[in-house]
């Protein structure tokens, strides 16, 4: 998305503030790490709120910032997605903080911003005849490929496209990764991927791209993130999957239920998925009916009691009565 800041006397210095700001903000985020895709997401959603405020980094009020959050989706004009708003809560608090601890304001207008109430989240994996029905859509080899990774590595997409033959370790049978915030991190490959990294390159990009874009401005890249992730959405399709919350991630929810399902433990798969947090892995198991009725067996059986074997009680009247 593009987004046009104000022109005009007072819009262009609006705009410089703007500029200047972010761009200072920017150089603090690469000294604390924050990856360049991160750094991008912010800064989108700041310049969206500079265009549709028109106010003054300096300036810019809780009530703008509410209005922002609380605009319809520029494409199907429903309400924001719950996850939408709580992302860029988040950006604005982190940005306002900066601003008013580096003395550009006195004050963090986000500060109060309401916390974002959240559906709980549950799984969302395909089945393994989806999976298999998705390879047999009458997709291209790459696309494929792309499939079959994502299934059996848990590697996102944007770690995916990033794969160059210089990464596997032949001899251990494992794949480096670069993952999100620079993480570095191993996964065991299975012997069907071990099969397919043999027809490709060993030194190299996996998924070359010819084209010239902002991250590759000579060509000579990757395969960009969206490319793939639109390949694989096509691919769901012509399988006949309607519905939109599965998505090519869904692939990693797949390889994540899959290890439960065949006994692997949550500590293993959340070492496995790279994730820092155990109760993020948690999002991305799914846990069947069967295997809850399965899991209720397992409890020792207990006898049901058809009396309470209280003694027999005699009333004055001569009255026996047998305790139930």
């Amino acid at each position: 998305m593009t987004i046009q800041l104000q022109e005009g006397t007072h819009g262009m210095e609006r705009a410089q503030d703007w500029r200047e700001i972010l761009r200072e903000f920017a150089m603090h985020q690469r000294a604390a790490n924050m990856s360049e895709k991160t750094i991008a997401n912010r800064e989108e959603c700041l310049l969206m709120l500079a265009a549709r405020s028109g106010s003054s980094p300096l300036r810019v009020t809780k009530g703008e910032i509410l209005q922002m959050m609380t605009r319809p989706h520029f494409r199907t004009g429903a309400p924001l997605a719950g996850g939408t708003k709580q992302s860029e809560r988040s950006y604005f608090q982190g940005f306002f903080a900066w601003m008013q601890d580096e003395g550009y304001r006195p004050d963090n207008p986000a500060a109060t911003v309401p916390k974002v109430k959240l559906p709980r989240r549950k799984a969302r994996p395909f089945r393994p005849a989806q999976v298999e029905a998705i390879l047999d859509s009458g997709a291209y080899s790459r696309t494929r490929d792309l499939i079959m990774i994502a299934a059996l590595s848990g590697l996102r997409l944007g770690e995916i496209v990033k794969i160059k033959g210089e990464n596997i370790d032949w001899e251990a049978g494992t794949l480096y990764s670069l993952r999100k915030g620079g993480v570095e991190h191993t996964v065991a490959l299975h012997p069907a991927l071990l099969a397919l990294a043999d027809r490709y390159p060993k030194s190299g990009w996996w998924f070359p791209s010819p084209y010239k874009n902002n991250k590759f401005p000579n060509g000579q890249g990757h395969l960009l993130m969206a490319s793939a992730s639109d390949a694989i959405s096509k691919a769901i399709r012509r399988a006949g999957i309607s519905d939109p919350r599965i998505t090519g991630h869904s692939l990693r929810h797949f390889y994540a239920t899959q290890l439960l399902e065949k006994g692997a433990s949550i500590r293993i798969i959340q070492e496995m998925l790279g994730h820092a947090s155990l109760a993020t892995t948690q999002l991305y198991l799914e846990v069947t009916d069967q295997q809850m009725t399965d899991t209720v067996g397992m409890l020792s059986t207990i006898a049901v009691r058809t009396h309470s074997n209280r003694a027999k009680r005699t009333l004055p009247d001569g009255v026996t009565l047998n305790a139930p």
